[in-house]
């Protein structure tokens, strides 16, 4: 097959038309970002900005819609508000066959929506993304009271930690994580296999399981208040421990 050439105003036009106007803006109007190479590569990050946060309609499935998530790679720390809480856009499935299929089949609206909250958590995460509960109340039109409940329960029945906002980055009254890692242990099951079904490193997955058993030793002589000091510990994150210890007895 005979190759044949393309004029290169026709591939600019195709491939970086977006680009090239980004470039012709810098160059004309800000003029201050000097230099050709910097000029391209700053041209270059703003369209792949451009890139994942734009979705034509076409290319999303029915029952989907764009939200932005936290990045999950970007910890809260000191002063970093909301405002200023890096996000990335996320594809999210509202309405899925399943929920429909389940509908169909009589199982009540409680129990799909357990299974979107579970879903959309999860469609998040697998995008590098989290959603708070608010996210959720808003998406799904529900009180975060409702979000909570539920994402409670189910972690609870199946053992397993939903990716939310507040568990991973471990912020708010999330804490159930904590709860289910060690009552998983309790129950005998191995680091490797709790890990895997929290989500959670087994680093951090061994770190609660040694804090537990050293407060497991500890409050048997003696009050939380010295255990605290000992084991270099807040007095609440004692008191959880031996909260959990006393629900096993």
């Amino acid at each position: 097959m005979e190759k044949m050439k393309v004029p290169s105003m026709i591939e600019t036009k195709v491939t970086s038309s977006l680009k090239g106007s980004v470039l012709d803006l810098i160059q004309n109007d800000y003029q201050f970002i000097a230099g050709d190479k910097i000029q391209e590569m700053f041209a270059n990050d703003l369209v792949e900005v451009v890139r994942k946060s734009y979705r034509e309609p076409w290319k999303l499935e029915v029952g989907q819609i764009l939200w932005y998530g936290a990045k999950a790679s970007e910890k809260p720390n000191y002063g970093k508000n909301s405002k200023k809480t890096p996000l990335t856009p996320i594809v999210l499935t509202l309405i899925s066959k399943d929920d429909l299929e389940m509908k169909k089949e009589g199982y009540s609206d409680r129990e799909i929506m357990e299974t979107k909250v579970v879903r959309i958590f999860k469609e998040a995460y697998e995008q590098e993304a989290l959603l708070t509960h608010s996210d959720m109340a808003y998406l799904l039109n529900v009180s975060t009271g409702t979000v909570s409940k539920q994402a409670k329960e189910y972690m609870q029945r199946t053992g397993e930690i939903l990716p939310t906002r507040g568990i991973i980055h471990d912020i708010g009254r999330a804490v159930t994580h904590k709860r289910i890692i060690l009552n998983l242990y309790i129950k005998g099951y191995q680091t490797p296999d709790i890990a895997r079904m929290t989500n959670h490193t087994q680093e951090a997955c061994d770190r609660y399981i040694k804090a537990y058993k050293k407060v497991e030793k500890l409050s048997k002589t003696m009050k939380s208040e010295e255990i605290a000091q000992i084991l270099g510990m807040g007095k609440s994150l004692v008191e959880e421990y031996i909260r959990i210890l006393n629900e096993e007895e």
